[in-house]
């Protein structure tokens, strides 16, 4: 299905070509827009993901990291992963065809990357089956994203339980942005495929869109000769989005939803499901809000050992307002509720197959100016779930506003990473596993930052950390005997770290960027634990990651970019340091007709970036080259 999705994209961008092409779409202007930004423009992208309103980049007191709907239209990223590299306070790890490991200061690997919040649009992706991200099941056009913004640090006091190291919160466009057709297609020696869109309007204030896209990606190289598995990924999506106003703008909605089928080699594994999100918000004045968010999401993963399905629903409320001249306050409270079923014919199952659980927590936020130049912020949400009763998640940032180009800001915060069912309930009775009393994972960290234009040319971001965990996840045994192990919370410790990045205009065509990360940990078992898994949840992190990006207009619609990544030595599973260049040029024909080729991994034929202890089967990642059309009209 996928192969002829992506056909059809290819046929229908070729039909593009030969017809005239009407006037450019607002959307192709704001992109186009976005590449004349001044610097002083670029630091005032209004952000939404640190105080849940707008508010500018520059004036947002947390380790934040925007990647605009420019950044991934030039480089030419073909799935979400891919984009976040772009992210320097990120781990984006592949691991083979279909599957990525993601996480923010560490605890990056297939066993331990559980403690990042994404959202997509305000609906987590976050499983509470295994407590991590399914990247594999997470599929965005990318071509209608507006912006991702990458919170590294806790988020726990807005976004509750399991926003303990970062957030990505995915934006997707307006759908007024995305009117008439766009074909997006590309094909390359490892991955091809294409998105349709039209986008029309109805009555005076109302606009949607549909879409439809595909995928193709080969096996990739087993690092082992022996190893005969394949990996092969390929799949297919389709979606809608819809946005109204009344008369005047008062009142706003949005309905969208998706469905997805995705099928791999490994494990015949199929992924399926849907979702369909509402939203209505309500402006007050004054800029105060409220807003009421409504969500259903079905997932299955079935495979050869297991069916894995997961039904999601959420609903959430949500009040900003005024008090005075000096409060900026958000309230509001959510309740979301999980079915989950899960069969298997193995070893190793679950007591009832079938289990419900749910969270519901309040939570108000307050930004008290103590000054015109100093604002203090303090908030708490109290979130109530179904294995570990009450959590508690303060939080709170003081931001000092030097001059309107620079900022200082320090945070305290808590935050927790509640156990999922694997932690709890899994069991192979009286033989290897035992279901346990596994309580939360927890962490209070501690953060300073600066954020600035040191000169008119420039901007810089620095941030600094050190967290302090508590309770983390350990294979240990279950009485006095070998045998039965169950998780338990016997790890602890600490970790600290630097992330900075930053941009140079040369000049007018020309402009660098530049970011990177540096982390170490130190942690250990209480006195007299065990760890059967070999402290797998410790995470498999390198020891540092740079990267520096040129982008150049060498002539109007013509650019060249470069991106150079250095990842370091990955401890413990000995993964070796790599470099690698990805180089991207592209030509706007027309305001409505773009062609652009792109290379990743340039330097080296394949390199290893993680492996997944549970598996060992460890793979390559190789060369890719692709050329990409894209087509408005």
């Amino acid at each position: 299905m996928a192969r002829t999705l992506s056909a059809s994209c290819t046929a229908l961008l070729v039909g593009a070509v030969v017809v005239q092409a009407r006037p450019v779409d607002v959307q192709a202007q704001t992109l186009e827009q976005l590449s004349t930004l001044s610097l002083e423009e670029l630091a005032n992208i209004e952000v939404t993901s640190i105080s849940k309103r707008p508010e500018p980049l520059s004036q947002a007191a947390a380790a934040v990291f925007v990647i605009t709907a420019e950044d991934i239209r030039r480089t030419g990223a073909t799935s979400l992963p891919e984009a976040l590299r772009l992210a320097p306070n990120l781990e984006v790890a592949r691991l083979n065809a279909y599957n990525y490991s993601v996480t923010a200061r560490g605890f990056n690997s297939q066993e331990s990357a559980n403690k990042l919040l994404v959202l997509v649009d305000g609906r987590s992706v976050y499983s509470p089956f295994a407590a991590t991200v399914f990247w594999e099941s997470v599929d965005v056009p990318l071509a209608d994203v507006e912006r991702i913004e990458v919170i590294s640090g806790p988020g726990g006091t807005l976004w509750g339980a399991n926003a303990v190291n970062g957030v990505i919160n995915v934006i997707t466009r307006h759908s007024r942005d995305t009117q008439g057709f766009l074909v997006d297609a590309h094909a390359g020696n490892r991955d091809s495929g294409g998105t349709v869109r039209y986008g029309g309007r109805f009555g005076e204030t109302g606009s949607y869109r549909l879409y439809a896209s595909g995928f193709d990606r080969p096996n990739t190289e087993p690092l082992r000769s022996s190893d005969r598995s394949k990996d092969a990924f390929r799949g297919s999506q389709a979606g809608f989005r819809i946005d109204g106003a009344s008369e005047g703008g008062r009142d706003s909605y949005t309905l969208q939803g998706d469905t997805y089928r995705n099928l791999t080699a490994f494990l015949d594994m199929t992924l399926e499901g849907g979702n369909l999100l509402g939203r209505w918000t309500r402006q007050l004045g004054d800029g105060s809000s409220v807003s009421l968010q409504a969500y259903y999401d079905r997932k299955d993963r079935e495979y050869l050992l297991a069916d894995d399905e997961l039904t999601t629903w959420d609903i959430q409320a949500q009040h900003n307002f005024k008090l005075g001249d000096r409060h900026q306050i958000v309230w509001g409270g959510e309740y979301r509720l999980w079915h989950s079923d899960f069969t298997t014919p193995g070893l190793f199952a679950y007591a009832d197959p079938s289990e419900t659980l749910s969270v519901a927590n309040l939570f108000v936020q307050d930004e008290f100016a103590l000054r015109p130049d100093l604002k203090l912020t303090v908030g708490l949400k109290a979130e109530r779930n179904s294995y570990t009763g009450f959590e508690f998640l303060p939080n709170a940032r003081l931001a000092w506003q030097l001059d309107d180009s620079t900022l200082l800001w320090g945070a305290v915060s808590r935050a927790v990473r509640t156990p999922s069912r694997v932690d709890r309930e899994l069991s192979a009775p009286g033989i290897l596993v035992e279901a346990s009393d596994f309580r939360s994972e927890e962490l209070t960290a501690f953060e300073i930052g600066y954020r600035g234009q040191p000169t008119a040319r420039t901007t810089l971001s620095v941030s600094a950390f050190y967290n302090i965990y508590d309770h983390l996840r350990t294979t240990g045994r279950a009485g006095g005997t070998a045998l039965p192990l169950r998780f338990r919370n016997d790890l602890q410790g600490e970790t600290w770290g630097v992330e900075s990045w930053g941009s140079l205009r040369v000049n007018d065509w020309w402009t660098l960027k530049a970011g990177g990360n540096w982390l170490r940990k130190n942690l250990e078992l209480e006195s007299g634990a065990i760890d059967a898994s070999n402290l797998q949840a410790a995470g498999d992190d390198p020891e540092y990651q740079a990267q520096l990006r040129s982008e150049m207009m060498l002539a109007p619609g013509v650019w060249l970019d470069f991106m150079l990544r250095r990842v370091g030595h990955v401890t413990p599973s000995d993964v070796p340091a790599y470099t690698e260049l990805d180089a991207h040029i592209g030509w706007q024909v027309t305001p409505a007709l773009e062609f652009s080729l792109h290379g990743q991994n340039l330097l080296d034929q394949r390199h290893l970036e993680t492996i997944n202890p549970s598996t060992s089967s460890e793979r390559y990642i190789g060369r890719s080259v692709y050329g990409r059309l894209r087509a408005v009209f």
